[in-house]
């Protein structure tokens, strides 16, 4: 088989966990229906369409309708234009349909005190406990068996948030894109609670260019390709579309070495696993 015939073969059938697309308040490459439509001429199963600012549940459920043969999920994060972590915000996008719900992201207190002294969310308390807030939250993704992501939280709030998920009955939990925020023997522990790993293609991208293939592959190998999932975290202005961006990285995980079994790995069993589908 040509090398161009093994990437459209992983390719095809595969999901992305983490698209950006507009409408937004940040500019994006392409609108959502763009988006969806490249991944549809691509054959990609499907994606979750992700705004730090809004449910994107009921868009997804539209895109769904127009294209029916590539499944759009939709999606929230918990930041203060939803109010929070807000189990009132939280149900009603699980009810519409969403398949992840993100802790805070752009407003997460360790997020924000990266540029500024302004105060951001956190999901602990003054005691250093999970807030009744999170932990409401928390059990309604239990209820609906969907998909509880950990934004951009502190690495001791991540910790203490995916042990009490697990306690709940949380079945499918993700780490978001913890590089250079959790060190690898943290990334382990939580692989041991169940959690999957994100690793986002973004990050090796020349505006970013923290990450390297290689190093790429390193990780995946010591975390083992299991316990984790490449997205793309594609949208900004600057990159290339989402679905060319799945193309990218498998193509460039293959030229390095990585199995093209473990590569199927990252890209479609173990999302499919987390969508519950």
């Amino acid at each position: 088989m040509s090398k161009t015939s093994e990437i459209k073969e992983i390719l095809e059938g595969s999901y992305d966990l983490h698209v950006h697309a507009a409408p937004d308040t940040q500019e994006r490459r392409m609108d959502a229906l763009e988006t969806v439509k490249y991944a549809y001429e691509s054959q990609m199963g499907g994606f979750v369409l992700k705004s730090h600012e809004y449910s994107t549940a009921p868009l997804a459920d539209l895109l769904d309708k127009i294209y029916p043969g590539i499944n759009v999920f939709g999606a929230i994060a918990l930041n203060r234009e939803v109010g929070g972590v807000n189990p009132i915000a939280a149900e009603t996008s699980a009810k519409l349909g969403a398949k992840v719900i993100w802790m805070p992201t752009f407003s997460a207190h360790h997020w924000v005190q990266k540029d500024s002294n302004a105060k951001g969310l956190r999901i602990f308390d003054d005691n250093d406990q999970l807030t009744n807030e999170t932990i409401e939250v928390i059990e309604i993704i239990a209820e609906h068996d969907i998909l509880l992501a950990s934004g951009h939280v502190s690495p001791p709030e991540v910790k203490a948030l995916f042990e009490e998920a697990k306690r709940r009955g949380v079945k499918k939990m993700i780490a978001t894109h913890p590089y250079q925020v959790m060190s690898l023997d943290e990334q382990k522990y939580l692989t041991e609670l169940g959690v999957y790993i994100e690793y986002t293609f973004q990050t090796c991208m020349p505006n970013i260019n923290t990450l390297s293939i290689n190093g790429l592959i390193d990780i995946l190998n010591t975390l083992g390709t299991q316990n984790c999932v490449i997205t793309t975290d594609f949208g900004q202005w600057m990159n290339p579309t989402p679905a060319e961006g799945m193309r990218m990285a498998i193509s460039l995980l293959l030229e390095a070495g990585l199995e093209a079994e473990k590569i199927s790995e990252i890209v479609k069993e173990n999302p499919k696993t987390l969508l519950g589908i």
